[in-house]
């Protein structure tokens, strides 16, 4: 059986076996975090958590807000979604993580107070999108 080279010398099965990994194990594409996020105070090691979503990992008690798609400002979901390949890949702006639900719900609204402060209105979406 003859082998296909691709332009670069590889095997067609080497360059295929990379892309499935790539799928399979999808490492949250196109999951975006906010340069400057929201922690809530029981968060340590943001950037550990951020792999463990990309990856689909496991987490207990952490929910993600993120930027709403359609008409709502902000969505608080829990990190068990985020197994789920497909959540990962068509998750928002993720802009704030907290542990446990009220945490997370004292996040969005120090993020609503500062909308209201820096802006005068209280358009979320549009102050987290501004980057200010």
């Amino acid at each position: 059986m003859k082998r296909h080279k691709s332009s670069d010398g590889r095997d067609e099965s080497e360059i295929r076996f990379a892309f499935l990994g790539a799928r399979r194990f999808g490492m949250g594409i196109n999951m975006r975090f906010r340069k400057e996020l929201y922690l809530g105070e029981g968060i340590r090691n943001s950037w550990k958590i951020r792999r463990r979503l990309k990856t689909g990992a496991g987490m207990l008690n952490l929910y993600v807000i993120s930027i709403a798609s359609g008409s709502n400002q902000l969505e608080c979901t829990h990190c068990s979604f985020f197994k789920q390949r497909l959540i990962r890949e068509n998750v928002g702006l993720i802009v704030g993580l907290a542990k446990g639900y009220p945490e997370a719900q004292q996040l969005m609204i120090a993020m609503i107070e500062d909308s209201l402060r820096l802006t005068g209105t209280p358009n979320v979406k549009e102050y987290l999108l501004s980057g200010r």
